[in-house]
Formats: C-alpha cells, structure tokens, sequence
C-alpha cells in the first residue's frame, strides 16, 4: 500500500469512540504499512490531523499512532506543534511531553514554560487541560 493510499484512508477515517476496535485495528495496520515505506513520513501530517479530529479517543499506551509519529522523528514535531497551537488535546500534550522529556537546557525551559499555554487554550478539552496541568507540575516539580 502506497503512503498516499494511507494518508487518504488515514484522513477518512472516522472512530466512534475508544471502543471503536475494527478502526483502531485499521490504525495499528496502517502504521504498520506506513513504517516499512520509504516515504512514509509524508503521512505525519495526517496522524496528528486524526489525533486532532478525535480528541476523545485513548490510542494507547501511548498507541500506534503515537510510535509511528516518533519513528519518524524530525518529521512530525512542526505538525505537533501547529496543532496544539489549534486544538491541544490528551494525546496531543501527551507528545509534547514526550518531546520534553528528551530536551535540555534553555530549550527544555523554554518548551516547559509553553506548556502552560495548553493550560488556557480555548479550544482545549478537559482531558487537554487536566494533562497539560498533570504534565507541567511533573516538569516543574510543583
């Protein structure tokens, strides 16, 4: 299967809910073709586009979605960014923490700051805010 027959499936897929078994098995199947394709980081994109239209659903611990957006490491972490900035949600925080996690210095500090950013975004979801606190207290040690 081609990256773009993935990014097209990717972008008309629709989950119902956390319990939506056949679609979040059509995701781990997908991931799973997009990682084996040379090109497969064009997909990145359309992962955080799928973790922005369903913020209510748990994709893992932390998910496929999630560990196919890392194995394409330096291809994804702009899409990330530009979608917290629209929309943060669980998942989406969730990354950003991860990102954290692997920084340091002035640029670890700099990123833990925005972190509080999500903490009053507008469009945030309780779930979005309840990590994004949960999160900056562990980074802060607050």
């Amino acid at each position: 299967m081609t990256t773009a027959e993935i990014i097209e499936q990717f972008s008309n897929l629709k989950i119902e809910d956390s319990d939506d078994y056949e679609n979040l098995e059509r995701i781990d199947e997908l991931t799973d073709r997009l990682r084996q394709n040379p090109d497969g980081h064009l997909a990145c994109k359309e992962m955080i586009n799928l973790l922005e239209r369903h913020p209510e659903v748990d994709f893992g611990s932390p998910g496929e979605p999630i560990h196919t957006l890392e194995f394409f490491k330096g291809n994804y972490e702009d899409f990330l960014f530009d979608s917290l900035n629209r929309r943060p949600t669980q998942m989406t925080v969730w990354m950003y923490n991860r990102i954290i996690n692997i920084q340091s210095g002035n640029e670890r500090k700099k990123m833990i700051e925005h972190l509080k950013s999500y903490i009053d975004h507008p469009l945030a979801d309780v779930e979005a805010v309840q990590s994004a606190k949960n999160f900056y207290k562990y980074q802060t040690g607050e």
